[in-house]
């Protein structure tokens, strides 16, 4: 199967490109642009750990943190040959309750991309596969709490056994959650199909002799708005996901529904599949938000408020447990090229041997384009 699909893979790439050169010959003229974007993420979280009370200026370790990006493209009417350079500029998350403002800046995209009528082929370092389809979310609340990241990523739990006010010593959020499954940016080359009645597809191929793939689907009915897929990410080593011999694949998907009336739901579910000689449970992670959008609060633009819980199993360790339950708010400032954020989120972990002091915190950010 899995040769069957780099076959696939590569008979659609060269086919893309092939047509597009020829059907190129004949374009009159071809246009090239440039251009620079990005944005800047800064938030405050404030909670207590049980231990003690924590106050933290960051950057968000893992929940869109800052970025600059450089687009280029030379357009004809039958191809567009285009690149994307993104570079992550997050620093703050050192994984402890006072962050530092040490980082390093990180490659997030370097790839060429062919599109056409035929589809589009991208090849290098950037999203594949399953990781290219992400979380499913109509409440337009990702930026506060996303499916696969939290702005307390880089607090602590604590043992409960420790003595009260003792520094914290415990895992990470970021590591209880298991970061969603999701399988991070690597190199390789996919093909994505165009819309068909709604469908799209992407099939991939990474540096790690993994293969991937997802299906989505959007659609409109009288006003209600229908989104969903499924994706599958096969054997390798990623640098998101610390995969082995022992797992054999990560799969999973979502949907959304969102009413004329701005209620919407999404859920979404992952699951790390073990092979046959590892007998430890397979890890998977659940998500659920219920939101609600609408304008009129503010001239500026939309406001989006939603209550989340997600939970996680065996995502880090032998039968862990890990909940979030948050309550978030979006409002977007759009003459000003700004969303503002914040909400509440009570954070809980506990493992087969330790039992951690729950987080409870408030949070405050904004995103800044350019």
């Amino acid at each position: 199967m899995s040769n069957f699909r780099t076959t696939l893979l590569s008979t659609a790439a060269m086919g893309l490109i092939t047509f597009s050169a020829v059907g190129s010959a004949s374009a009159a003229d071809v246009e090239k642009s440039m251009a620079w974007s990005g944005y800047v993420n800064r938030n405050i979280i404030s909670g207590d750990d049980g231990e003690g009370h924590f106050l933290t200026h960051a950057d968000p370790d893992g929940v869109a943190g800052t970025r600059a990006r450089m687009k280029g493209s030379a357009k004809s009417e039958n191809m567009t040959i285009g690149t994307l350079i993104e570079l992550g500029l997050t620093n703050g998350g050192s994984g402890t309750q006072v962050t530092t403002s040490s980082g390093t800046p990180s490659i997030r995209h370097s790839m060429i991309y062919v599109s056409n009528s035929m589809g589009k082929v991208n090849i290098g370092q950037t999203a594949h596969g399953s990781e290219a389809m992400g979380g499913f979310d109509a409440s337009g609340t990702g930026l506060a709490t996303s499916y696969s990241a939290s702005p307390f990523n880089s607090v602590l739990f604590n043992d409960s056994s420790t003595i009260s006010g003792s520094a914290a010593a415990g895992v990470s959020v970021k590591v209880a959650h298991g970061s969603g499954y999701t399988e991070g940016r690597q190199n390789g080359i996919s093909y994505q199909s165009p819309t068909i009645n709604g469908f799209t597809g992407m099939v991939s191929h990474r540096n790690d002799s993994g293969g991937a793939y997802y299906l989505k689907y959007g659609g409109n009915f009288n006003g209600l708005k229908l989104t969903g897929g499924y994706s599958y990410s096969g054997n390798g080593t990623t640098a998101a996901v610390a995969k082995t011999a022992a797992i054999d694949h990560i799969h999973g998907g979502g949907v959304t529904v969102t009413l004329p009336s701005g209620l919407n739901f999404s859920t979404n579910f992952r699951e790390e599949k073990k092979n046959s000689a590892n007998t430890a449970p397979d890890g998977n992670t659940w998500m659920n938000k219920i939101g609600y959008g609408f304008t009129g609060l503010s001239d500026q633009g939309k406001t989006n408020v939603a209550l989340m819980y997600k939970r996680a199993e065996d995502a880090n360790t032998l039968k862990d447990k890990y909940e979030n339950i948050s309550l978030l708010f979006t409002q977007s400032l759009s003459d000003y090229g700004t969303t503002v954020y914040g909400g509440f989120s009570n954070l809980s972990y506990d493992t087969a041997a330790t039992n951690y002091d729950d987080i409870n915190g408030i949070f405050l950010g904004a995103q800044v384009n350019f």
